[in-house]
């Protein structure tokens, strides 16, 4: 799917934060245009709204020369192969023993999602996906950690797969359902510790959950995010701005009351750079590319530093991936990216174990 139309800069990937937030000349320029912006705004909020909105649920899908059935192993197989991934399939025994099953959430409303289980542990790690995908991508997530002894989840995010939901807020709705999830996990298996792992809006959705709900569950021991967006508002001027190839401030007037309007949300509050004293025990290894076009360079960059703030030792960290695109760490990245991980993974360990001598 083609995202924007005009690629950006590297200084405005790797820096370009504050280019998205209103200054003193552009309100001048706003009140001589207000006509104009009145116009444009309509127009093209109504089209972007509609694009967030614009990714497929259920039916068949083309990838390659090969028509395939959305949201299945079948999917997943071939989106693997598409990657060059065949190394992160499941075998046919595994497969056979995923369960797809349907739970309700806090408001009764249907979360479809796939669990693997370990006999011989009680870790576990939830897969999230991304904004087009679905719980079957949210596999290759996770396959490494069922290797290294996890027991997994994924689900449907909303509006997605098999999943309640009409509209898409871009996983603003999802960190209450992750909350959902992991507490039904540990009513209904014993659990000794979690972490979870999200790409794109997963990634996003991932350091959201630990912010808003994680944070006050000891069991939560990680964090990794690939390509996660930290401000919505800043991520939605931003694609506006090299889709539609107009400055965001004379075009994305309206973006706040039409998702408020169909979604009931203020995409203004959802910033991931606020309350992080909350999470400053809990470990995030971040991965992003730095020529990342959808998602760009900067949300994670200003993530970490944020992050680093409140942390006594370090024990976070952003692994920048100088010639990557968009979610291309687990493709393109792969030998780096698993190595990151297990270090990660190692250090955690570590630090456990330290906290467990202190006691």
């Amino acid at each position: 799917m083609l995202i924007v139309n005009k690629n950006p800069s590297s200084k405005v990937l790797k820096q370009g934060y504050q280019k998205f937030f209103y200054h003193w000349w552009h309100l001048i320029i706003l009140i001589f245009l207000f006509p104009l912006v009145y116009y444009w705004s309509k127009k093209y909020c109504r089209l972007f709204f509609n694009f967030t909105q614009d990714y497929q649920r259920s039916g068949k899908l083309q990838i390659n020369d090969k028509l395939v059935e959305f949201n299945s192993f079948e999917h997943y197989h071939a989106d693997l192969a598409d990657k060059k991934l065949t190394n992160f399939s499941f075998s046919p025994q595994e497969e056979q023993q995923i369960q797809e099953l349907t739970i309700l959430n806090h408001n009764g409303d249907e979360l479809s999602m796939l669990i693997l289980e370990n006999p011989a542990s009680n870790k576990w790690v939830i897969g999230l996906h991304g904004w087009t995908e679905n719980k079957y991508l949210a596999l290759r997530q996770v396959y490494y950690f069922y290797q290294q002894g996890y027991n997994i989840l994924t689900f449907d995010s909303v509006a997605h797969g098999l999943s309640y939901g009409q509209y898409s807020a871009i996983g603003y709705l999802n960190a209450q359902n992750v909350e959902d999830v992991t507490q039904w996990l540990m009513k209904n298996y014993l659990v000794s510790e979690f972490g979870v792992i999200g790409n794109s809006m997963g990634a996003s959705c991932a350091s959201s959950y630990a912010l808003n709900y994680g944070y006050q569950n000891p069991k939560l021991k990680w964090i990794i995010s690939d390509c996660g967006f930290i401000n919505l508002l800043v991520q939605f001027r931003y694609v506006m701005t090299y889709r539609y190839q107009k400055p965001w401030w004379l075009i994305s007037w309206d973006l706040r009351r039409i998702f408020k309007q169909q979604l009931g949300v203020d995409i203004k509050k959802y910033n991931l750079l606020k309350e992080h004293q909350r999470i400053k025990n809990i470990p995030f290894l971040l991965f992003h590319g730095e020529q990342d076009v959808f998602v760009p360079f900067f949300m994670s960059q200003k993530f970490i530093n944020q992050k680093l703030k409140y942390e006594f030792q370090q024990i976070s960290e952003l692994v920048a991936l100088p010639i990557l695109d968009h979610v291309e760490a687990i493709s393109k990245g792969h030998d780096l990216y698993l190595a990151k991980i297990k270090k990660f993974l190692e250090s955690e360990q570590e630090l456990k174990n330290e906290i467990t001598k202190k006691i």
